[in-house]
């Protein structure tokens, strides 16, 4: 991967027209409603970080804008298109958009090439060799060239997790979503994601984050979006919400997340001596 220190992350053009767009979406499961109007703009090139309490709807969110879980109410817009009108290829849609969970979801039975070429082959039509020849560019993006060979079982939690990411990359979606793509990996195996995750910010990728990892957020987001009781209740860029947020509640959470973040630091640091 690319020297950080030689380049900075690109900054997005806030004057163009936004990449995805929200309009007061809602979304219920039963009788719990989840997502109680949410307003949001992303534009091309932003790194946007989703944090606030678990439950608030930070994954939901996520999940109607590739429309795995369709918002009940409420528009949503990509790259000027509303994917949430009737009668929209659902499909189509999905192809532009990248989606890395928490967990891996690899095929058990694939190595970590065919994991990344499957989609290639089976949704977009590529033919076999083009599409080995991309995967591998993509595994060479991650980090794993070495491991193109190796089955999901012979691979560790961050290694199946940047398959994830090579395979997602490899449909070249025009936006990522990642859904707290570290919370399931220890800390040495996290740091390898985020690595790989700052690297696409500096190639311009454009990203939605659901993540509790703070100093990835302080570092490479452009816009952190606190959310709690299923509304944003407040945006901003990173410097101003982790010195100077307006509302107390996010003051209060940010506060004592990154203090908590702070603490797990000095425990790793106390081990390593």
């Amino acid at each position: 991967m690319a020297d950080e220190t030689s380049a900075a992350i690109p900054m997005p053009d806030l004057s163009a027209p936004p990449l995805v767009r929200i309009e007061d979406v809602k979304k219920s499961f039963g009788t719990t409603h989840v997502l109680k109007g949410i307003n949001l703009s992303v534009y091309r090139q932003q790194v946007v970080v989703l944090v606030g309490p678990s439950g608030t709807g930070k994954s939901t969110l996520l999940r109607c804008i590739n429309l795995l879980s369709p918002p009940d109410s409420g528009r949503i817009w990509l790259e000027g298109e509303e994917i949430t009108a009737p009668g929209v290829n659902q499909d189509k849609v999905r192809q532009r958009i990248g989606m890395v969970f928490q967990d891996f979801n690899l095929f058990t039975h694939l190595t970590a090439l065919e994991n990344v070429t499957i989609g290639m082959t089976k949704v977009l039509g590529m033919k076999k060799q083009e599409a080995r020849d991309k995967g591998m560019w993509e595994l060479q993006r991650v980090g794993l060239a070495d491991r193109a060979g190796h089955y999901p079982a012979q691979l560790s939690g961050g290694q199946k997790q940047r398959v994830a990411i090579a395979r997602a990359l490899g449909m070249d979606p025009h936006v990522m979503l990642f859904d707290e793509p570290t919370s399931a990996l220890d800390p040495e195996l996290t740091g390898e994601v985020l690595e790989v995750m700052q690297q696409l910010a500096y190639e311009g990728d454009t990203m939605i984050v659901v993540s509790h990892e703070m100093q990835f957020a302080r570092e490479v987001a452009d816009k952190i979006v606190f959310m709690e009781g299923g509304y944003v209740v407040e945006e901003g860029d990173p410097d101003v919400m982790f010195t100077n947020p307006r509302t107390d509640r996010a003051r209060e959470f940010l506060n004592r997340i990154a203090d908590f973040g702070d603490n797990d630091k000095n425990d790793e640091n106390k081990k390593k001596k």
